[in-house]
């Protein structure tokens, strides 16, 4: 009988026989471990090489694989892990071109089964310690996903370095439980939700008990391994108690890598950190502080939420009122599983292991997941793929066409783009590393003389296939897949043009990117012969003017993307012998959009622009949908294009504003928030604005400061906190309200300092 599990994570392990693969696998409601023993660590070497590494046994195949110069290449089979290095240094000593050696063993065994998170197993299983455990079962892909069991952790400390508490709440299938752990004076058990105990080390004594029983597959919480786990750690170091939090009780590793952020490595369970895998399902927040995020996402936060007196008021409820320190423990537990609940963060993380193949600790390894998907089909072609660090890094490609708006204030603009442009160039000219080196073979060229084989080829079909996914994700209302599809599909072209990825080469984003600019040149011209202007055109899409508003209607936008398809699709056949999977659509239509001037230049800004539709006003690529300027910049942006849209004097508007300003209207709105990408100790010179702030602050714990919040006053910046400052208002408005005003004053023959002239502005200047 055949049961299904997800696959949490991998590990591998050199044992007397040989290579041993493991899996730590739920259902849901039980983990097992799937071993798979005498495993063989698999690459290629050219077939005319000599192979002999001392001291290391091997066994050497003629398999009929070719490299991508089509020269044949034998396989290569070592029993041990550890023999990889050797066999690399030898290799590279002797000149010895090796092909796919880098390639992890536990992915290679899921990717040539086509196993993509979920997997099914056949075979019998015993209990070894504490799980179940499968040795050398039958495995298969499976399409299903179980709803897994989970933890969210958070700890409250003190200023002393003192563990005052640990949260934690628990949830599989319909089973809730939630609990405090607390020291005091003494051992005692309050209620349910919170017991006392009377020493640190016997309060992280019954964290670890407790942690156990839950058993969870997953560990949530914010910076909670930057954090909660390292403090942790720290402490059970302290007091010498084993900091096992693995599914068998095995040690966990926890690491910072510069510039990228915090890991670990838990064997059997994933920890799922609350900013980084927000950040990585696409979702923006002004800041990614806890009580941010759960206000705008819950429209509920934190119950202290003061930055400045936040510190001062846990050491008060710890000494005071402890019963009150467990609810806000509780409480930042609670908020973090709401927020993965409703943004559905935990479904599509899971579906996109599923339509990736990598586990939940890669996802966001791309080249990785083209991989996954590229090279079992190009081994059953018989080619081989180079190692990455082999490729050779040559011209770089260009982007999409962007062509220059038509500046100004305009009316009745349609916007039309082409779905999935990138993937269906792909599929229409056959764009991928096997077709490129079999050009030779029924030969079809793009637009710009790139060759590629008309008949051999692998990625179009995967594309075509995770469209037809994506269409029935669609019409089953299946949001995490679709989306999860997307992610996917639109970092092909990306991954290509990486010089990371093993099948880098530049003619592939090259002829990728250049056929667009043809499609949306063509396009272009397709319109200008039906005599419509052309504003503006973008990548993927062009910005129509409609002057007539008889034609202002979908039916006709509709007639003309069926159009512009049946156009590129003779156009396509008659001169490149393909068949077009281009497929334009109707986006909307701007009652009014407008395009300004770039700053400090004399042309127009690309990428840049507001429009309004049926009284409500879309922005792109201006402040008010960017983090790095403040909520004053935004609340004057979104005013002054309401008042300029619906032709209100905005020269009145704009002094009015200032005049608030100046009042401290707008106090709540001076906060800048920013990210510090170093340490602080590693900026010297020209230190910025943002660090002078985070300079300033009082920053204690095991982790360093990633993100500061900070304000402007007459002194300079400021770390923001609940007190009140003497902000410098010719700041706000030389730095965040000007640029803006300009934007817009210009389409009247005016700028802002003529709008303000006679009146000194005591600038402040950084």
């Amino acid at each position: 009988m055949s049961k299904n599990y997800f696959i949490l994570t991998s590990h591998f392990n050199d044992l007397g026989d040989g290579m041993s693969l493991s899996y730590y696998c739920s259902d849901g409601n039980k983990p097992v471990l799937l071993t798979f023993t005498q495993q063989k660590i698999i690459f290629f070497i050219d077939t005319m090489s000599e192979f002999n590494p001392p001291n290391i046994k091997f066994e050497r195949k003629k398999a009929g694989f070719k490299n991508f110069s089509h020269q044949e290449v034998d396989t290569i089979y070592l029993n041990y892990y550890r023999d990889v290095q050797t066999c690399k240094q030898y290799c590279e000593e002797n000149r010895i071109r090796t092909f796919e050696l880098d390639i992890h063993p536990t992915e290679r065994f899921l990717m040539e089964r086509f196993i993509f998170g979920s997997i099914q197993v056949s075979g019998d299983s015993h209990q070894s310690s504490s799980i179940e455990t499968y040795l050398n079962p039958t495995v298969s892909p499976s399409p299903q996903l179980p709803k897994l069991s989970l933890v969210s952790l958070d700890i409250e400390t003190g200023v002393n370095d003192e563990l005052f508490s640990i949260a934690l709440s628990y949830q599989k299938e319909d089973e809730l439980k939630n609990i405090v752990l607390m020291k005091s004076d003494e051992d005692k058990l309050i209620h349910a939700e919170l017991t006392y105990y009377s020493t640190e080390e016997r309060l992280l004594k019954a964290f670890l008990n407790e942690f156990m029983l839950m058993d969870p597959d997953l560990i949530l919480g914010w910076h909670v391994i930057g954090f909660d786990l390292m403090f942790l750690e720290r402490k059970c170091l302290k007091y010498n108690i084993p900091f096992l939090l693995g599914r068998s009780r095995e040690k966990i590793t926890l690491d910072e890598r510069k510039g990228v952020g915090f890991f670990a490595n838990i064997p059997g369970r994933v920890v799922l950190d609350g900013p980084p895998v927000i950040r990585g399902a696409f979702y923006n927040f002004k800041n990614f502080k806890l009580e941010t995020v759960a206000m705008e996402v819950l429209g509920t936060g934190k119950d202290i939420n003061s930055d400045g007196g936040k510190v001062s008021e846990i050491e008060r409820r710890f000494r005071e009122d402890k019963i009150a320190l467990a609810k806000y423990n509780l409480l930042d537990c609670t908020l973090v599983i709401d927020i993965f609940k409703k943004l559905d963060i935990l479904s599509l993380i899971m579906t996109r292991v599923q339509i990736s193949g990598l586990l939940i600790d890669r996802l966001n390894v791309s080249t990785a997941a083209f991989d996954f998907h590229f090279l079992p089909k190009l081994h059953r072609k018989k080619y081989v793929a180079p190692n990455r660090i082999d490729i050779e890094r040559d011209d770089t490609s260009t982007g999409g066409l962007v062509i220059e708006p038509t500046g100004g204030l305009h009316k009745n603009v349609a916007i039309f783009d082409f779905k999935s442009l990138y993937p269906s160039i792909i599929r229409t000219f056959k764009i991928d590393p096997y077709s490129n080196i079999q050009q030779d073979i029924n030969t079809l060229k793009t637009p710009n003389g790139y060759l590629f084989s008309k008949t051999e080829h692998l990625l179009p079909e995967i594309i075509e296939n995770l469209l037809e996914l994506r269409a029935e994700a669609k019409r089953q209302n299946n949001k995490s897949l679709s989306q999860a599809i997307k992610i996917l599909m639109n970092s092909f072209y990306g991954i290509m043009g990486s010089t990371r990825c093993r099948f880098y080469h530049s003619d592939l984003p090259s002829a990728i990117t250049q056929s667009g600019q043809w499609i949306l040149q063509m396009t272009i011209d397709f319109f200008k012969n039906r005599g419509l202007e052309v504003i503006y055109g973008d990548t993927d899409s062009i910005f129509v003017k409609i002057d007539d508003k008889s034609l202002s209607h979908k039916n006709i936008f509709n007639e003309l993307c069926e159009d512009i398809d049946l156009y590129l699709k003779q156009m396509l056949k008659d001169n490149y012998h393909v068949d077009s999977f281009l497929e334009c659509e109707f986006e909307k239509i701007f009652d009014q959009v407008f395009f300004s001037m770039a700053r400090n230049s004399n042309t127009v800004a690309k990428k840049k622009y507001a429009g309004i539709i049926n009284g409500e006003i879309e922005f792109k690529g201006m402040e008010t949908v960017r983090s790095d300027w403040t909520d004053l910049a935004k609340t004057f942006q979104k005013e002054i294009f309401k008042m300029f849209f619906e032709s209100y004097p905005i020269e009145s508007f704009i002094k009015d504003f200032i005049n608030k300003l100046e009042n401290g209207a707008f106090d709540d709105q001076l906060v800048y928030t920013k990210r510090l990408t170093r340490p602080l100790n590693e900026y010297t010179k020209n230190i910025p604005v943002h660090v002078k702030a985070a300079l300033k602050i009082n920053h204690t714990g095991p982790y360093r400061l990633k993100e500061v919040s900070y304000v402007i006053t007459k002194s300079g910046p400021e770390p923001f906190t609940d007190e009140k400052f003497e902000y410098d208002y010719s700041h706000y408005i030389e730095k965040q309200i000007k640029p803006i005003a300009n934007d817009i004053l210009t389409t009247h023959n005016t700028d802002f300092d003529s709008l303000f002239a006679g009146k000194q502005l005591d600038l402040f200047s950084l």
